[in-house]
């Protein structure tokens, strides 16, 4: 029987409590030794390293800032199915649905749906997209297939000081599994809700002493969870493989993501317009993204250098914000080309024989190729700017050791150059981290971050919203479109951050972190009303106020046995503007879906006889969207703006051993999984079509290891 509200509530104080308060009495396995410093591991596992911070890989307790580590043992025993919905449960993160793709946020705001303002890394190469500055994949369903993931570092707060642009809110970085992790194969199907069908098939072994090779392959065929591509029945099907193989100092890894997706066919004859009238994309949505990495890190014991390097190259062929918006302004609007490569070389130093001090010396460059797809784009701008640019940057860092290792300081710098479009930027941070005693860690820093507009933003100009009429009363037209402004300025953020984590016992752990930032230049849409006939223009524009947004997580965790482990969490978050100037469209500063709190619960438990479940709970508060869109929603009737209500996200899984074995140690696993159990039919995000939640969804899959 599905679970009512109220009784999936009570499941989940009931799940918690069992959790926090559950006594270890003789039935249960005696609890593990105090590990040392930092936050409890869920599941008995050693204590995480993290790489994303500094660049370098070090414990999570010697990390400057706050970061949240999700390993690959609460990702297997997850719910969760996908990377966003695995990240909607750190405390923080906001994950949202909107019509194209799952938007991520770290403790931010924004109506820009490609969560260009968080960098996302695989083992620590950047992949952001170059047209739109976010995740490479949209429309998209997942961004990474989690089968492959090692571990996800979640780095809250402005990281430019390494990484550059795009690393605004935060970093992202997804450490994929390699060889030795796995020494052997797995299978698993998966099939469900909206016709959902996935295979998944990953081997990895070594090869003598000194090389391993992995491989993996999902086949994937799914509807996205709104009711907007459920109506129009598009189904979502893509195919993922993995290579990645290493030998002594270097590691390759080659990633092609290819996706397709039936296009839309919104009926606007409701809304006044003649029969047949509709909002049409193109037939067909696609994509083809090819990643290539080459990676080199020489470092050996006692050795006063280390060096280190990674080359990476991306390329997209496929769809861009015409295929859905404008397919009818122009025929090449209709299909896929080429869109260009991103190819980025970083280089690092490391010296080690200076007592007390880690530094690391580093250079980047970076060039980006925009390919054959310039339709969209203003045309009055010269080719060679929409052809693309070469960047440089230099950085550097120390982590320096005072008495005793008790105290840790890291400081660093980097210097973006100039480009053809911008001016060049620098970036400081520094932070320290001092750890009284071995249950203590208590941190402290400044940092800072930019983002430069991406072309998108820039010189986007195509219609934006077309109507047209199967019967011929009118020929296709734009009721908006998109305007381009080719003088925007980077957004840039300060942020200050003070918090620590303290291990209660052996088995309870808390973890407190605070931060206030300011962002100014921040990247608005807004609208232009252009004399008629011309309709009005959708457009990015700087805002020329300031605001401040403050808040901060606590998060408990308890780990008092294999067999029963958890956690719970709270993010709040208060922004205000620090003045009342207005952007060109007339709007004072908004702060778009940011719920003020945001409470996650996450119970797992077993094996029990073989059978092992989770019961994981995402809630947020109210929040609104951008007042311009209400206007659209209601036809452009009714400006009102209405907060959305609070709601929460319930997941759960049951998973059973059974005995049926392959080989001599591993059995066959069968699992069932229910998402959305409460029945939820929010609209996580306001645009003129319903992108209301499905509702509740019931998934099983079958896996074999060997």
């Amino acid at each position: 029987m599905l679970l009512s509200r109220r009784a999936s509530a009570r499941l989940l104080l009931a799940s918690l409590a069992l959790n926090v308060a559950l006594p270890v009495g003789a039935q249960l396995e005696p609890s593990k030794p105090p590990k040392l410093i930092g936050e409890v591991t869920l599941f008995g596992e050693e204590t995480p390293k993290v790489e994303a911070a500094t660049k370098t890989e070090i414990p999570i307790s010697k990390a400057p800032g706050a970061i949240t580590v999700i390993t690959a043992k609460q990702i297997r025993e997850s719910g969760a199915r996908t990377v966003p919905d695995l990240l909607r449960l750190v405390a923080g993160v906001n994950v949202r649905w909107n019509p194209m793709v799952q938007t991520v946020d770290i403790r931010g705001f924004g109506e820009n749906p490609f969560s260009n303002r968080v960098l996302l890394l695989i083992d620590g190469i950047p992949y952001n997209s170059p047209d739109t500055g976010g995740f490479p994949l949209s429309p998209g369903f997942d961004i990474f297939p989690i089968q492959n993931i090692k571990r996800i570092e979640v780095v809250k707060g402005p990281g430019s000081s390494l990484y550059g642009e795009n690393a605004y809110w935060g970093v992202l970085n997804i450490v994929t599994l390699s060889a030795e992790d796995v020494s052997g194969g797995s299978a698993e199907i998966y099939g469900g809700t909206q016709g959902t069908v996935s295979f998944t098939g990953l081997y990895g072994d070594k090869i003598g002493s000194t090389s391993s090779i992995l491989g993996s392959i999902r086949l994937l065929r799914t509807q996205f969870p709104l009711e907007f591509w459920k109506d129009d029945n598009s189904k979502f099907r893509a195919s993922d493989l993995f290579l990645k193989g290493g030998h002594r100092d270097f590691q390759f890894s080659y990633y092609r993501h290819s996706d397709e997706l039936g296009g839309f066919d919104e009926d606007f004859s409701s809304e006044g317009f003649p029969p047949g009238t509709a909002f049409k994309s193109a037939k067909k949505i696609e994509q083809t993204i090819d990643i290539v990495s080459l990676k080199y890190n020489h470092q050996r014991p006692n050795e006063p250098l280390s060096f280190s390097a990674d080359v990476s190259y991306s390329h997209r062929y496929g769809m861009h914000c015409a295929g859905c918006h404008a397919a009818q302004e122009k025929p090449e609007f209709g299909h896929a080309e080429d869109h260009g490569y991103q190819l980025i070389g970083d280089f690092r130093m490391g010296v080690h024989n200076i007592r007390g001090h880690e530094l690391l010396l580093g250079v980047e460059g970076r060039k980006l190729d925009r390919g054959d797809h310039k339709h969209e784009l203003l045309q009055t701008v010269p080719r060679s700017t929409l052809s693309g640019y070469t960047k440089y940057a230099a950085y550097v860092q120390d982590q320096m050791s005072l008495f005793g290792d008790r105290v840790r300081v890291v400081a660093g710098a980097r210097y973006d150059a100039k480009t053809e479009l911008f001016e060049a930027k620098t970036s400081p941070r520094v932070s320290a981290i001092y750890s009284p005693n071995d249950r203590t860690v208590l941190r402290a820093g400044y940092s800072t971050a930019f983002r430069f507009p991406n072309f998108s933003e820039l010189f986007q100009e195509s219609w934006f919203l077309t109507v047209s009429n199967e019967f011929g009363i009118f020929p296709p037209m734009p009721l908006a479109v998109f305007a381009p402004n080719p003088n925007l300025k980077p957004e840039e953020i300060q942020n200050f951050d003070l918090g620590g984590e303290y291990q209660i016992s052996p088995t309870v752990s808390a973890k407190v972190d605070l931060y206030r930032s300011q962002v100014k230049n921040f990247l608005v849409i807004g609208f232009t009303n252009p004399p008629p006939p011309a309709p009005p223009g959708l457009q990015f524009l700087n805002q020329p106020g300031r605001a401040t947004v403050t808040g901060g997580e606590v998060e408990m965790r308890t780990n008092l046995t294999q067999g029963v482990t958890g956690f719970v969490n709270w993010a709040h978050q208060n922004e205000r503007r620090d003045d009342d100037r207005r952007d060109a469209s007339g709007n004072r500063f908004e702060f778009p879906y940011a719920p003020k709190n945001k409470i996650n619960v996450g119970s797992y438990f077993g094996p029990f006889n073989g059978v092992r479940g989770s019961v994981e709970y995402a809630w947020r508060d109210q929040y609104v969207a951008p007042q311009f869109w209400y206007l659209v929603a209601s036809g452009f009737t009714d400006p009102t703006v209405h907060p959305f209500k609070a709601y929460g996200l319930l997941n759960a899984r049951v998973s059973y051993d059974l005995p049926l074995r392959i080989g001599k140690d591993h059995p066959l696993r069968f699992s069932v999984f229910g998402n959305n159990l409460t029945n939820e039919h929010q609209q996580e995000t306001l645009t003129g079509v319903d992108t209301s939640l499905i509702g509740r969804q019931l998934f099983a899959q079958v896996e074999m290891h060997f």
